[in-house]
Order: structure tokens, then sequence, then C-alpha cells
């Protein structure tokens, strides 16, 4: 299995080097890239963390300020043509990872990619149910010491993206945690996930509970309000706790696309795969198992029931 020798086999000490997430990016996607970086500075490497787009979790950004985690978006960023760029929790190409100067050197990610990266190094585990896994497991395989910040980071990564050690759970995810709960800080860890929300959300699950629709455990939940990602995802969990529905597709307007939130309960249709083929043609999507995402531009959007249709169709659902 690929591991931390490997890339830092293909890095070359000359060059910059920047660890990526992708642009809306997560609790995951930032802890993963702040062990790593970290990781790297104890191999005598230096990096810079970033993201493409903004950060849209108010409960990350909080968790960014107490951890102390220096990553920033690229916009503004002086960066080499000649960067070495590792991406975290993401693929190249993907509709969510901008391009930034510099040579993808190796990609680190748990998602299912719709294809083989091409860049000299990748390690891909679909099984892990969060990225900041395989940060941990390259701290334990190397040895390393890991100070309480890191450890909380990647802490807060695994419970976000297994929602609490519910969903998508391996073997490894277990130990991790385990360890993490004591090297970390899980009360604070705790207390910034379970805060994620504020009372200007509520119109959002308001419009939500009254605009969806459900057929067979399909519910499709279609919002005009504004709202970020992780508010999406959480009103995603919030229909999926129900015992009648089994898949939920939460789709809201955002600039010039339409965000999809995509969560399933039955391995018979997993999210990734399901929200690929509803989005082929008009625009792309992945996830894992358990938890999806995609994006469709404005002008091949087609209306909410032709979309509910498409996943109709994709569920095996007449």
């Amino acid at each position: 299995m690929p591991g931390l020798p490997e890339l830092i086999s293909h890095l070359d000490t000359n060059r910059h080097i920047v660890i990526q997430a992708h642009d809306f990016p997560d609790h995951d996607a930032v802890a993963a890239a702040f062990g790593l970086a970290r990781l790297l500075s104890q191999k005598g490497l230096t990096s810079t963390l970033c993201y493409g787009g903004e950060i849209q979790s108010d409960s990350l950004v909080e968790a960014v300020r107490v951890l102390e985690i220096p990553i920033a978006t690229a916009v503004g960023l002086e960066l080499e043509d000649d960067a070495q760029i590792v991406i975290v929790d993401g693929f190249v190409g993907n509709k969510n990872m901008s391009g930034i100067p510099g040579e993808v050197v190796g990609v680190i990610d748990h998602h299912s990619p719709p294809r083989t990266p091409d860049c000299k190094f990748f390690d891909i585990r679909e099984d892990y149910g969060s990225c900041s896994t395989i940060i941990f497991d390259y701290y334990r395989e190397a040895g390393a010491e890991m100070d309480p910040s890191v450890a909380t980071a990647l802490l807060m990564g695994i419970m976000m993206d297994t929602a609490f050690m519910t969903r998508g759970v391996s073997k490894l995810d277990l130990e991790a945690f385990s360890t993490l709960f004591f090297k970390g800080d899980w009360e604070t860890g705790s207390r910034l996930l379970k805060n994620s929300l504020s009372l200007r959300d509520l119109g959002v699950f308001r419009e939500a509970i009254n605009s969806c629709i459900v057929a067979e455990g399909f519910c499709f939940v279609p919002i005009q309000k504004e709202c970020s990602a992780e508010v999406m995802a959480l009103v995603a969990d919030f229909f999926l706790g129900l015992r009648e529905i089994h898949f939920v597709v939460v789709v809201e307007p955002d600039r010039d696309a339409y965000r999809l939130s995509v969560r399933s309960e039955d391995h018979r249709y997993p999210s990734d795969v399901v929200v690929r083929e509803a989005l082929n043609g008009i625009g792309s999507g992945g996830g894992h198992i358990h938890m999806g995402g995609g994006a469709i531009p404005t002008d091949l959007y087609p209306g909410e029931e032709g979309l509910r249709r498409r996943f109709l169709s994709a569920l095996g659902i007449e």
C-alpha cells in the first residue's frame, strides 16, 4: 500500500510544496492537509496549505482559529509555476478542485475517483471513512509524534465524515478514533462540530420540510434559500434519519451552478454511483457509498422535476 515514504520520494526539497484541499473544504479536508503538513515538517519539508474557494462552514472557521491551522484561499497566494502540489480529500479534474500553478505530484483521498490519477503518487483508500484516517495511518507507520492540535483536527475530520462513527466506518477508522480521542481535545472538537448550526439556518430546514418529495424511500429536497454546503449536508442527514427514507438528494442554486448533497443508507444504491448516473451529461458528482455530492451548471439544469426523474431512473424507481 502507498504511504508517506513513497510520497516523500517524489518530492523535491528545492521546490515549493503546496498541500491543496478542495475549493469549499470541510473538516476532513482541512484536518488531512494540516496533519500532512505537520508530518512533512518533521521530515524537513516545509509546505503551504490552501484551498481554491472559501470556507463556508462557521464551525470550521472557528476550528481553524482555535487550532491555529495555517490554511488560506489560494487566491492572492504567490505560487511558483514549478510548485509541487499534493491534493488531499479530492482529485484532479473535479469541479470543486481549482487549478493552481504547479505540478500535481500526489493525490491522497478516500473517494472513488472517476479515473486513475495521472500523477507520480496516489493513495486512494475507498474503504476508509475519512481522509484524516489515512493521515493518521501515515503517523502511525512513521512512528511520528503528533501534537494535540493535529490530533484534535484529525479526530474532528473522522467524526464529521463518519457522522460521529455511524457510517462508512472501517477497522482503521475505529483505531484512529480511539487513539486520537485520548491524544486530542475531544471536548473542544465535539463542541465545534455539534454547534455548526445557527438560528439563521432554521429557515432552510423549514423550507426543506415544506418542499420535500418522497417516493418509495427516495426523498428529493429542492431548496431556494442560500446556505452553506455544511447546512445542506445536515439537511440531508436530517431526512435520512426518518425511518421511511433510505436515499436523499438535496439541491440548491449557488451562483453559476446547482449544488447537490446526497445520502444513502441502502448498499444497493451507493451515493457515488447513483449521483454519477443521474448527472451523466449535465453535471458531475462523486463521493462514497453512504454520502456524495455534485454540481450542475445553471445552463444545463433540467429543472426540479427533471432532476428528480433522473434520480428516480438511476435508482430504478418507476
